[in-house]
């Protein structure tokens, strides 16, 4: 398992400034959430129940108390809390303006995001929830967790060092850094992006 401290010290070996503690710091960070969000893994997605307080058809649910760092919505679906313990059906997930049809007729069993919010219409009352979303890496040091650290280091440490470069003003090194590390962001995306390897 990479750690925050090991991201840093090859950061360090490749830019022979083991002074700029902050700069690499910050790199590193950066440079974790980038290689994060440059596509929608599998192996971010969190999945959750959600209970809410009373059975209806209209729903809302601030995601940000239900899931901390969280990033996009993949999939909800109405789970029977009965004995028999069943998903349901998946939502659609639309925007705001397609909760409508084009009879100007509401839809249901659809989900959609309003700011921090995100509103549920299903065809029958329900209080119980399955929840799966993308969300983004711990960065902070003490708590750092990213599977890309560990599975592909060199995405995040080559685009740290080129991000130190730039703040240092070595514009060719961080250049050359910049091809390095697109390289590692292709095979990271070329890995993870579908479960199944082909």
């Amino acid at each position: 398992m990479a750690t925050f401290t090991e991201l840093c010290a090859d950061v360090y070996t490749i830019t022979n400034r083991p002074d700029l503690v902050g700069e690499t710091a910050v790199a590193v960070k950066a440079a974790t959430l980038k290689a994060h969000q440059s596509d929608f893994f599998f192996k971010d997605i969190f999945e959750s129940g959600v209970q809410f307080d009373t059975s209806d058809y209209n729903q809302q649910l601030d995601i940000s108390t239900v899931v901390p760092r969280y990033r996009a919505l993949k999939y909800f679906r109405r789970y029977d809390n009965s004995s028999t313990g069943a998903a349901m059906e998946f939502f659609t997930i639309c925007t705001p303006l397609e909760t409508v049809d084009s009879y100007g007729i509401d839809r249901t069993n659809i989900v959609y995001g309003a700011g921090g919010i995100i509103n549920i219409k299903s065809k029958v009352p329900f209080q119980y929830a399955l929840l799966g979303v993308y969300v983004n890496p711990s960065i902070v040091q003490t708590s750092f967790n990213s599977w890309i650290a560990n599975d592909h280091p060199y995405a995040i440490v080559f685009e740290a060092a080129r991000l130190v470069f730039k703040q240092i003003g070595f514009d060719e090194q961080s250049a050359a850094f910049e091809r390095l590390a697109a390289e590692q962001f292709a095979e990271l995306k070329l890995s993870n992006v579908q479960l199944a390897g082909y």
